[in-house]
């Protein structure tokens, strides 16, 4: 009696506590915040966007350089079948040298002056790009946030399942005791017995299945958090599964918003304007180019084999200076069909930030559904816990009191484990009904790494 007394009691104690279980025994824990924050500056995959917006920074740098003039150094060497006049003759009748190789080498410099606007959207274009890069960029921190903090919330729910799985085999453990003994003394069945052994083995092999489970999403939040292979067995995490205060917000509000701050939404827009721009490059190339140049040379000939009089010049530099127009009069219609392809990508990116707006809505309109869900699911689970404790305290004296049977008592504590683990999961949910809510409505999540 003593000791099937001490053992429900501890089963209640566990259960309506909730106790978690310990982190491991790694070197390092690290809590929500900290995990976001290791998240934050070693994903690879965040890295990867960052350097994406360093990329683009160089690509404006490149765009802004058609302005300025390029300097070139030419040099050519060539060998004709024929002696060729080395320089060119400056006055009728000048004697000449004439060789058959000829080596030239200057410096050239160009200017353009007029492209129909190519210039002026290129630049355009590539900050666009830029813009659309940081936009990513926060979409990704934002999408890796979101991964990161629900790996950390079901772990602690494994945990505190763990924990109410191994308080249950304790009480059960200490009720096979009891029924043994009683057993001995013949005041209870043997199928009695060995259906709590049967009933211990199943919660064995659950502890065993929870604790894999634990394991993989530890590996799963470690490469979020961008550690090592080496690093991983080294840490664990910490912290308490905590039911949040939920506030159901006004669904419009939450739409407006979310189309005004989401990433997603900007870089749609973004890619749109890129598109227009588009366009008018592909435009510019109906109109003629116009760019100024200058050239400073040396042209010579090898003297071993020149063909000429004496004292006629065999080297000489020059200079020349101009303005060019390049008009296309003919180019199989491919400027055309440029720009038809730029129009029509035009309209493909107008689609694009349509399909966008319409997936945040549902986004938006769907965290707002479990946000309320997730309300409704904490109180009924938290009434259905306390209704499980009272049940089985009830079977647990009917037993005692040779007015039922095992099974019962057995199925009120299954269903009891069943009503904790359900509660636990309806908290894990809530928590990440919030946090799909901020990020659906466009919030920054990567406050979270400073603990708000």
């Amino acid at each position: 009696m003593i000791i099937f007394r001490v053992s429900a009691l501890a089963l209640c104690l566990v259960l309506v506590l909730g106790l978690t279980s310990p982190a491991g025994a790694g070197s390092e824990t690290f809590d929500l915040a900290a995990c976001v924050a290791k998240a934050l500056a070693k994903n690879p995959e965040v890295r990867e966007l960052e350097l994406g917006i360093r990329a683009a920074d160089e690509e404006i740098t490149k765009s802004r350089a058609a302005f300025f003039p390029s300097l070139d150094l030419e040099s050519s060497y060539t060998r004709y079948g024929e002696p060729q006049r080395v320089v060119a003759a400056h006055a009728n009748n000048e004697p000449g040298v004439f060789d058959r190789d000829l080596f030239d080498t200057a410096i050239t410099a160009r200017l353009p002056l007029f492209e129909g606007g190519r210039r002026w959207a290129q630049v355009r274009i590539a900050e666009l790009g830029k813009d659309a890069a940081v936009s990513r960029f926060d979409a990704g921190r934002q999408d890796l946030v979101l991964n990161v903090a629900s790996a950390y919330y079901k772990i602690l729910q494994l945990d505190r399942v763990l924990e109410a799985t191994r308080g249950s085999r304790r009480a059960l453990a200490a009720q096979e005791e009891l029924v043994r003994h009683q057993l001995e003394v013949g005041r209870a069945a043997p199928v009695d017995h060995m259906k709590i052994r049967v009933r211990l083995a199943s919660l064995d092999q659950k502890i065993s299945s929870l604790e894999a489970d634990r394991r993989v999403l530890l590996v799963f939040l470690g490469r979020l958090m961008g550690l090592d292979l080496n690093s991983r067995p080294d840490f664990d995490i910490a912290g308490t599964l905590e039911t949040p205060e939920v506030r159901i917000p006004s669904l419009e509000e939450g739409l407006a918003e979310a189309l005004q701050a989401r990433p997603e939404h900007k870089t749609a827009v973004l890619n749109l304007e890129q598109a227009r721009q588009a366009v008018r490059v592909a435009l510019a190339d109906v109109f003629p180019r116009i760019q100024a140049f200058g050239r400073y040379g040396l042209r010579s000939g090898l003297p071993y084999d020149q063909d000429g009089p004496a004292g006629a010049i065999d080297h000489e530099d020059t200079w020349a200076a101009g303005i060019q127009a390049t008009l296309p009069l003919f180019r199989g219609g491919a400027v055309q069909a440029s720009i038809r392809q730029a129009r029509l990508r035009e309209k493909q990116a107008q689609e694009r930030l349509r399909a966008v707006d319409l997936k945040i809505r549902e986004e938006v309109e769907r965290a707002h559904a479990r946000l309320r869900d997730s309300v409704d699911r904490l109180q009924v689970t938290r009434s259905a816990v306390a209704v499980a404790e009272e049940t089985l305290r009830i079977e647990q004296d009917k037993y005692q009191a040779g007015k039922n049977t095992i099974n019962d008592v057995l199925d009120a504590q299954a269903a009891l484990l069943q009503a904790q683990v359900e509660y636990s999961q309806a908290q894990v949910d809530a928590q990440l009904a919030l946090l799909e809510w901020r990020r659906a409505v466009g919030e920054d999540l990567t406050r979270l790494a400073s603990g708000k």
